[in-house]
């Protein structure tokens, strides 16, 4: 099968989300030295103020022009690459879909946005909280090797190897990466206990040994988009790489909610058939199986 690993190469600069625009731009006006929270939360670094400029960690400079200009991105990332003080939004086209890195609010890790779709919950939750949830729900464990399906921004590949876990990761979109590599919440894709495979999990799946992972985390896009990740075939495919006893987490969602249907019923019954046992159904959200 056709695939490659991808050396993750997160991009040098400064990222910074509206609230961090705001508080740069107030500071524009100030002649006292502090500290500002940047990269989304992820960094505070020291911030002085001369001619009209921001002048980040003694190196990194930002004119208050280009911070104002800033401020009309309301939900979109911006990052600034060097000394130029130009700035880019994180958000462009790749043929007919339109990609984003869309703030949910200060401090917190941002979702994916594809053609107006949002790819993490965000309803009373953030990306980051709700991917730590996914790992949690199987316990992943040090040394474990788990599969990562459908990489996204790596947010539950990042997780499970800030627990000490050996994560391979697969994710279809070049886009996605691409976004990811602006995503200082992403950069921890970078680390050498994560593995990032480009290409279509339904075929490199069958290129794995089998048993050789010790948890898996299915996270696929909706069933409309991505049906083939629901199918019995993948199932039995994935239910292969598994050992025995190893522990799988299957984000479902609740599409259909306002129309009565359950996909959770069908997506047990194909597990059960995969030879999977239900351990726990999180009502809307997800699947805990375990390979037998």
């Amino acid at each position: 099968m056709k695939w490659n690993y991808m050396i993750f190469c997160p991009k040098t600069g400064i990222a910074l989300n509206i609230y961090e625009v705001r508080k740069m731009v107030s500071l524009a006006s100030s002649s006292k030295p502090t500290k500002l929270s940047v990269n989304l939360g992820r960094d505070r670094l020291e911030a002085q103020v001369k001619d009209d400029t921001i002048i980040l960690d003694h190196r990194f400079k930002i004119s208050a022009v280009r911070l104002k200009q800033a401020l009309r991105e309301k939900d979109t990332t911006v990052f600034f690459l060097d000394e130029t003080g130009k700035f880019y939004k994180i958000a462009f086209y790749r043929g007919e879909r339109y990609y984003k890195l869309r703030n949910v609010g200060e401090n917190l890790a941002p979702t994916l946005e594809i053609s107006g779709v949002h790819m993490h919950n965000i309803l009373g939750t953030d990306p980051w909280v709700d991917a730590r949830r996914k790992v949690e729900a199987i316990n992943v464990k040090k040394h474990e090797k788990v599969l990562d399906l459908c990489t996204g921004l790596g947010y539950t590949a990042s997780i499970a190897a800030l627990r000490g876990a050996t994560v391979v990761t697969i994710e279809k979109d070049p886009a996605v990466l691409e976004i990811a590599e602006y995503n200082p919440w992403s950069y921890m894709l970078s680390n050498s206990n994560v593995s990032i495979i480009l290409g279509d999990a339904t075929e490199i799946i069958e290129d794995f040994p089998s048993g050789v992972f010790d948890a898996a985390i299915h996270d696929p896009p909706r069933l409309r988009l991505a049906g083939e990740l629901y199918s019995l075939e993948f199932y039995k495919k994935l239910r292969r790489v598994l050992r025995r006893g190893g522990l799988l987490f299957h984000y479902t969602g609740w599409p259909g909610k306002h129309q009565g249907l359950n996909i959770q019923v069908g997506i047990a019954r194909r597990l059960r058939a995969a030879n999977y046992s239900i351990l726990q159904v999180f009502k809307g959200y997800g699947i805990v199986a375990q390979a037998l």
